[in-house]
């Protein structure tokens, strides 16, 4: 095996992949290092896939429990649960399978070991040795971040990595974190029949988009009959049993059959010693600019460990971002390759979902732009009240002065799918006129978009 690479990808999920891919295809002689245990990836193997398997079969429970409101008269379904589990185990096998051929047989040295710098050109893999390169991009994705809380470390509680393997479905859960896992994780479990609370500390519920829309997903909580607990923070976790027992900042005391901790995740950079590569001590995450490229100019970084919104289409841009730049940068050429934070998109996977596309208005009214925003509602829109959506909402954010389109923000039946008329719009400078021009099919939910860009070009004319 070689010792010296062009480059090394310390990494083998999305963004490491991509960069892998990327560089390969620019001539570059490459390694990848992975240490995980297993191949495939967070996405695959314990995040984005086996969740939303899951999550298709709770929907499923859920829209056969609110058939009657169609004229549908069916009893109580019943959950197979080894079912469940084996459809979703088939399902990540196959897209695990596509990704383990790509490591094992692509057209890099694939090193199986956790990787340690030893100095800015050199890391040592454990069982291999060491390793020089001219270029490194690191992508090692992120952990789980668990809260120092009495009681805790001690208890069975759940995170994403459990619940992705359904070892049962409780009677009772609390859900801790509002963010993705948090939610969705709420939604799963009231639509396999538990009764679910969420502890959020603050309000709004889902702080990463438009109040409006988070208020609306407060009301679709409260009709699931998913309690909602604001203004305290977990204080203190006992387990016997019978159970947890969870006491709050402001004295509340809940009881539960599983607690899911759902506090978000850290980059996982601390196994790496960055310093000795040239970083400042107690990083606690990478920092990137458009071009991948961190503050040591030959090491690029893509993926949780580095960006500023950990979802897999932003990995996949900035591995392969950094994938061209370390050719670049190799050539003595100008670093030309972006991933473009203009294009963040997020998505719940709630019932229904959750997205978030661009900037808020806030986001763009700190960048000092005279920011406009519009509302369109669900229940007014033709196609919304045929597939009986009540609280839903579209928002759209607008350059008051040019009319271009910033960012948009909604909750709606499958609306992440639809919402990527807006990347588009957005990826391409369009405005608010320009949208208008382009047609859309009727009655779709997705035309929802041209209703609320009609209300928001009287705003702006």
């Amino acid at each position: 095996m070689s010792k010296e690479f062009d480059l090394v990808v310390i990494g083998g999920g999305s963004g490491g992949y991509a960069a892998a891919k990327t560089a390969i295809g620019q001539g570059l002689n490459v390694a990848v290092v992975e240490g995980a245990s297993e191949l495939g990836g967070l996405c695959i193997l314990r995040g984005c896939m086996p969740t939303k398997a899951l999550l298709e079969t709770s929907n499923r429970l859920r829209a056969i429990r609110e058939a009657d409101e169609f004229g549908i008269q069916v009893d109580e379904p019943t959950l197979d649960l080894d079912a469940l589990r084996n459809r979703k185990t088939k399902l990540i096998d196959g897209f695990k399978e596509y990704r383990v051929i790509g490591l094992e047989k692509g057209d890099f040295e694939l090193i199986r070991g956790n990787a340690t710098f030893t100095s800015p050109h050199t890391i040592e893999v454990e069982g291999h040795g060491e390793f020089t390169a001219k270029t490194f991009v690191i992508a090692t994705g992120s952990d789980e971040r668990i809260p120092a809380v009495p009681g805790l470390a001690n208890s069975p509680f759940w995170t994403s990595d459990d619940i992705v393997q359904m070892p049962s479905v409780p009677q009772s859960v609390v859900v801790v974190g509002t963010g993705a896992v948090g939610m969705e994780s709420a939604h799963l479990f009231q639509g396999l029949g538990s009764e679910v609370s969420i502890i959020s500390r603050r309000k709004p519920l889902v702080s990463s988009v438009e109040p409006a829309v988070s208020e609306a997903m407060e009301k679709r909580c409260t009709d699931l009959g998913i309690n909602l607990v604001f203004g305290e923070g977990l204080q203190k976790v006992a387990h016997d049993d019978s159970g947890f027992t969870l006491t709050l900042s402001e004295g509340t005391v809940l009881k539960c059959d599983q607690l899911i901790m759902a506090t978000g995740r850290a980059p996982r950079i601390a196994q790496l010693n960055l310093e000795k590569a040239g970083f400042k001590p107690d990083l606690l995450r990478i920092e990137i600019d458009q071009h991948s490229q961190t503050s040591v100019p030959h090491i690029f970084a893509a993926g949780d460990c580095a960006s500023p919104l950990a979802v897999v289409h932003l990995a996949v841009m900035q591995g392969e971002a950094a994938g061209a730049n370390a050719a670049s940068l190799l050539s003595v050429k100008p670093l030309e390759a972006t991933w473009n934070s203009r294009l963040d998109m997020f998505g719940i996977f709630t019932d229904p979902e959750i997205v978030q596309v661009g900037q808020t208005l806030d986001q763009a009214r700190e960048a000092g732009i005279d920011a406009v925003s519009g509302e369109y509602r669900f229940d007014d829109q033709g196609k919304g009240e045929i597939v009986g959506e009540q609280h839903g909402l579209v928002m759209l954010i607008a350059d008051r002065g040019s009319g271009e389109i910033l960012g948009a923000s909604g909750m709606g039946p499958h609306i992440i799918d639809y919402a990527h008329t807006i990347t588009v719009a957005i990826s391409q400078r369009l405005t608010i006129a320009d949208f208008l021009k382009i047609p859309s099919y009727h009655p779709t939910l997705g035309e929802i978009w041209t209703y609320v860009a009609e209300e928001l070009e009287d705003e702006l004319s």
